[in-house]
């Protein structure tokens, strides 16, 4: 056994070993190629047998991503004043698939920036995922009651409640962006009541779960602000509002009970206002809210973001028609439905990775 270790450790010194050899061979493969560039031997650049080590890294992947990005932009820049722009084309694609949106900088040439004007170095698409959790707000457009009192009170019960959403987006330029995706939510709103003023407390817990289509615009400030250093500041306020069309999957009454004269405590399973039809099957809302991301990565391209958004339906959430359908809980709790809209205010945390295509641009192909 001892000796089987000895030889496993020999053998990884060994590998590690020549990995740091190669390494160090790529480096100064790459040093002796921009120091060729800077003494204008564009052929010695360009000739792969006596720059052999040069390219057998480049192509084979030794060189580390900082090496990579700076072997490729060499060679960018040696096509462009050897006259190849074909070629030269062609690098810069690479360049750009290794270091999304590569920054340029005051020392590059004059024809490289017009050179990278020609292509597309935006994301085509941004995909953002949210998670977050929500607090549940009524809005009574007409009351109906059993003679008695009730209020709607967010804080009873589980008053907090989860969603989550996937968005495509696309940014138009100047920090503005448009996204759509599916959103799935629970929304749940409680109420203390009490039938006919006689010391016959109930509590209700509505609680529904909705599958949303969200449409909105988002501006980002600050979004191509740079540093002192020249480098993007990786924090990015943004305001955005938007409307959604919502399609109710399912809604029921939760932890429904009343605790005056005989106690009566309704089972969940049997409290569903779907099957009744008691509520709307669709709506619209409308929402509205402020963030801010923060760049991660080492391109800085990908986002954290932490949001607050208020959310405001359009219409109402019950059937009028239906109102009165629900008899076990209009008799035996002595709970009847308002008119009302559900509206709700939430915070979420969310990433979203940006996918990019490097092409020329139309006007230039």
């Amino acid at each position: 056994m001892k000796n089987f270790l000895s030889a496993l450790g020999l053998s990884l010194l060994i590998v590690l070993n020549a990995n740091a050899q190669s390494a160090a061979q790529c480096a100064r493969a790459l040093d002796e190629a921009e120091q060729a560039f800077e003494q204008g031997r564009l052929l010695y650049i360009l000739d792969k047998t006596a720059n052999r080590k040069f390219y057998d890294c480049l192509e084979n992947g030794n060189y580390s991503i900082d090496e990579e990005i700076r072997a490729r932009k060499l060679l960018v820049k040696t096509y462009l004043f050897s006259d190849n722009e074909e070629e030269a084309e062609r690098e810069l694609i690479g360049l750009l698939i290794t270091d999304k949106e590569h920054p340029l900088t005051p020392e590059d040439p004059a024809e490289l920036y017009f050179l990278y004007s020609k292509f597309q170095t935006e994301p085509i698409i941004r995909l953002s995922g949210k998670l977050g959790g929500n607090k549940t707000y009524i809005t009574q457009i007409q009351e109906f009651n059993t003679g008695g009192t009730k209020q709607y009170n967010p804080a009873f019960g589980n008053g907090l409640n989860l969603w989550a959403e996937i968005l495509a987006e696309r940014h138009l330029g100047k920090g503005f962006e448009i996204a759509a995706g599916p959103q799935f939510r629970f929304a749940r709103y409680d109420v203390e009541g009490n039938v006919n003023g006689e010391g016959l407390p109930y509590e209700v817990g509505n609680i529904s779960s909705m599958l949303r289509l969200p449409v909105l615009a988002r501006y980002n400030f600050w979004y191509d602000a740079k540093t002192d250093e020249n480098e993007r500041k990786k924090l990015v306020p943004y305001v955005f509002a938007g409307a959604s069309f919502d399609l109710v999957l399912n809604a029921r009454y939760e932890d429904t009970s009343r605790s005056g004269g005989t106690p009566v405590t309704l089972a969940d399973e049997s409290s569903s206002l779907s099957d009744l039809d008691q509520v709307a099957k669709h709506n619209w809302s409308i929402f509205g809210g402020a963030g801010i991301r923060l760049r991660v990565g080492r391109a800085q391209v990908n986002f954290l973001a932490l949001e607050l958004r208020y959310d405001n339906t359009l219409f109402n959430y019950i059937n009028p028609d239906t109102r009165w359908d629900n008899q076990e809980v209009f008799i035996e709790v002595g709970h009847l439905e308002d008119d009302l809209t559900i509206n709700t205010l939430s915070l979420s945390f969310g990433y979203t990775h940006s996918l990019y295509l490097p092409r020329k641009r139309k006007q230039f192909r």
